[in-house]
Order: C-alpha cells, then structure tokens, then sequence
C-alpha cells in the first residue's frame, strides 16, 4: 500500500505533539519538516525541531516536493495559494478561535478583552482547511471552553492547547485518508486582531477598573512576555494578577479582582498602590 506522504509546517508543544501524531499514524511518511530552533527565550522546552526529519527552513521549498497532505500547527507565516492547493488531501490549520471568530495573533488576549462587552464567555480551537487568508477556510471541527472571570491569557492559552490535542488526536487519522465534510465561518464576522498592538498599554488605570483589570489578565502570560504596563509618577509600571511575580498591591476592583504591581530585577516593588 503506497504511503500518505505529509508535509508539516510548525513549533511550540502543540507542533511537536501533531508532528509524533503523524509519525506513529501506520501509513504515513513525513516528507518535509518546516521548522526553525526555537531561540534561548522561548518559553517552551518541547518543540517539533528536536524530533523532526526531512528538515527545511521555507515552506516555498515544498513546491519541489511531492506530497499528499499538509499541516500547520503554530506556523510562523502565511503560506500562499499556490502552495496551499497542491496536495491532493488538502491543506489543515489548527487556529486557536472557536469557529474562527477571532483572526490574528494573541488569541487569548483578545478573547479575555472582547468578552464582557460581547457576552462571549468562551473562547476555544478550531481545526480547518486552509485557504489564502489569515485564519479564514472550511472549518472541519472546533472545541469551546469558557473564559472565567479570573482567567488570564497564560491560563486560557493552555486550555485551548487542551482542546487542540484533542483535536488533532481525533482528526489526523480521517484526515490523510479523505477530505472531510466541512462548514465556512460566517462572512465577514471574523475579527482581524493581527494589529492592535496597544493594548497592552493602559493610560489611567483607576478610570475604569474592571476594565483595567480585564486588560491585565489579557496580557498576564506567566511573564512569558511583557505584561500590561501604565506609568505612575513617571515611572513606566508592569502589571499582572500573578502573586507569584509580583510585589505590592497596585489596584484592588474587589477582593476578588486584584492587580499587583510586577517587581523589577532588584526586587523592589516601588510605586503607589490604590484600593477601590
């Protein structure tokens, strides 16, 4: 029986679950490995580039390579639709938004900030046929989870990645023997959030803090990367609900909702704390 031969595209821990996904699904042959060595920063210690063969570092090198099905999971670029309709079983895309609701990067983040005013707590994963647009393409299968109150982008990060695994688990093993029925997402209500970049960003956080705090918790990613910041006497001011990095009390909405200042690396808090 002649082999599935696969392309993967992808990084981080989800990347290198699929890529072991694919490499123990009998009848399959993965031909081509897009990955990159992840830097000395990142935030991960499992990544597909410690287990992957057949390794290139651009995906415009598959178009010399023959193969049947392709996967991205994590994928750092778009890749163009030439590319995306040369195999045969078509190309997948693991997007963290359920039913492709939001687009972008910083899924977490955005979904966190868009669910009080929208009423969505919920936030989840969808797996998808690719297309030529960003995060856009026939949706074979999502997951939802709900966004909690305290949920902060780092907690539901890891929920969605949750959900992906499952995902994959059931799927990859359908897809690289058919196509798959699937439903297009809704015209024009996906939300582009690839550049809004100053979120992050709050300019008075006492004028409205459930807002301040949402933000907070949009941006707080076990300081991963940068969290919220403000300025307060001039002075530029991290923040995050993580106690664990933190030091004084910097904005308090309830006793439940609590916003500390992050220390800096000499381990003084500085700044003026204030309770509502």
């Amino acid at each position: 029986m002649k082999k599935i031969r696969v392309a993967f595209l992808g990084s981080r821990p989800l990347g290198y679950l699929t890529l072991k996904l694919l490499s123990e699904i009998e009848g399959v042959e993965v031909v081509a490995s897009v990955v990159k060595e992840p830097s000395a920063t990142a935030w991960w210690n499992t990544d597909p580039y410690d287990i992957a063969i057949n390794k290139i570092d651009n995906h415009r090198e598959l178009n010399n390579i023959d193969f049947d099905f392709g996967v991205s999971v994590n994928y750092w670029k778009i890749i163009e639709s030439e590319l995306i309709k040369k195999p045969r079983l078509g190309f997948v895309n693991l997007h963290h938004s359920y039913n492709l609701c939001l687009r972008g990067r910083d899924m977490a983040s955005h979904a966190i900030i868009n669910a009080r005013k929208s009423h969505q707590w919920y936030h989840g994963t969808t797996l998808h046929y690719t297309d030529d647009g960003l995060d856009t393409g026939p949706i074979i299968s999502a997951r939802a989870c709900e966004i909690t109150e305290s949920e902060t982008a780092w907690t539901l990060f890891n929920k969605t990645d949750e959900l992906g695994r499952q995902l994959l688990e059931e799927w990859l093993p359908r897809l690289i023997l058919a196509r798959v029925p699937s439903a297009y997402p809704e015209p024009n209500n996906p939300l582009n959030m690839k550049a809004r970049k100053n979120e992050k960003y709050i300019e008075n956080i006492f004028a409205d803090p459930l807002l301040t705090y949402d933000i907070v918790r949009a941006f707080d990613f076990k300081l991963h990367y940068d969290p919220a910041y403000t300025e307060i006497d001039g002075r530029e001011v991290r923040l995050t609900v993580d106690k664990e990095f933190a030091g004084r009390e910097i904005l308090s909405v309830d006793e439940k909702r609590v916003v500390y200042e992050v220390k800096n690396n000499a381990g003084n808090d500085g700044g003026r704390g204030r309770n509502f």
